[in-house]
């Protein structure tokens, strides 16, 4: 019984001094609290149990940065807290680095910990963790460029002797997550939030099979935080918008609107039926959508009104010109 105390204690350091804490939801990021000094940097000696093999990592959380781990010297301490300065100028520096012989060669290591000092610097939230030569990735990019960036950089090439052990990269999260097509004579335009590349393609294929237009648009930008069963929503709001002649649909969140110019009075009713029924329980519509007949109506009253008008005042002023002047009543002046 004694031995499971002790290998559950060990293991737990082990995954604490990893970068790991012991509730998914606080990660690595239970124990650091940012010094009230900006930029500063604060050097905490500690006596954690470490794993077998040379551990170093860094985590942003807010306007901190926490490094843990070990580093070969103090010269490449300072080496990389240089590297620190110039990635993050403007966060506070939590330094809990360890000195420790036995890592990999100098050169080779600095190099690994300024590529994963890079990479994190494209993060919002988030942290790097170098195990030997291995690194590992995660957290919140800042922008939809800057997840671009890490992939691209994740996909090599790499520094000399580094391998990625895995990378859980993740789009900015947008609150509403919002996507829009917007449908006229010659173009599709599609921008806002798409949530993968492949649901991106797959919006693309869509729109070319229901649109006839020469053109096609492309602002989408990858974005966390799309809600559930949207691609299904997706689907339905392009084959309803492609039934008008021209139109908008915008989804923000789980509502959904769609307004345009059908053909006839029947399609403009049956997109809106369409619509509701095909859309995911959780979403909600409201539609604005008009037709060629009932705006030919309204053009030609437009024209047509105005003129009876004139018309009208002309007739008034004619009469009023052609009637005999009155005579004065008895008695008056």
């Amino acid at each position: 019984m004694l031995c499971v105390v002790v290998l559950a204690a060990v293991a737990a350091g082990i995954g604490v001094r990893a970068g790991f804490g012991t509730e998914p939801s606080l990660g690595a990021q239970a124990w650091f609290v940012a010094s009230p000094v900006a930029n500063a940097v604060k050097v905490v000696e500690t006596n954690e149990v470490l794993p077998s093999g040379y551990v170093w990592s860094a985590t942003r959380i807010g306007s901190g940065l926490r490094l843990r781990g070990e580093v070969p010297s103090e010269e490449d301490r300072r080496t990389m807290l240089g590297m620190v300065k110039a990635h993050f100028p403007d966060l506070e520096v939590e330094d809990r680095l360890k000195i420790a012989a036995g890592g990999p060669p100098k050169e080779q290591w600095l190099g690994a910990v300024s590529f994963g000092l890079k990479q994190l610097s494209h993060l919002k939230r988030g942290s790097v963790r170098l195990y030997n030569v291995t690194l590992n990735v995660d957290g919140e990019a800042r922008s939809a460029a800057d997840y671009a960036e890490v992939k691209k950089a994740l996909s090599g090439p790499l520094p000399t002797g580094l391998n990625i052990a895995a990378e859980s990269v993740r789009p900015p999260v947008a609150d509403p997550f919002v996507f829009v097509a917007d449908l006229n004579a010659n173009e599709l335009s599609l921008w806002g939030s798409v949530p993968s590349e492949t649901a991106r393609q797959n919006v693309r294929e869509l729109s070319r099979q229901l649109f006839e237009r020469p053109g096609l648009d492309d602002r989408l930008e990858l974005a966390s935080g799309a809600p559930r069963n949207w691609n299904e929503a997706v689907a339905a709001s392009l084959r309803a918008l492609s039934r008008l002649d021209s139109g908008k649909i915008s989804l923000s969140g789980l509502a959904v609107t769609i307004e345009g110019v059908a053909p006839d009075k029947g399609t403009a009713v049956a997109v809106s039926y369409q619509l509701r029924r095909d859309l995911p329980a959780l979403f909600s519509t409201s539609e604005s959508i008009k037709w060629k007949e009932a705006a030919a109506s309204r053009d030609a009253a437009s024209r047509v009104i105005p003129r009876i008008k004139e018309r009208a005042r002309s007739e008034d002023r004619a009469a009023s010109a052609s009637l005999p002047k009155l005579l004065p009543l008895s008695g008056s002046d």
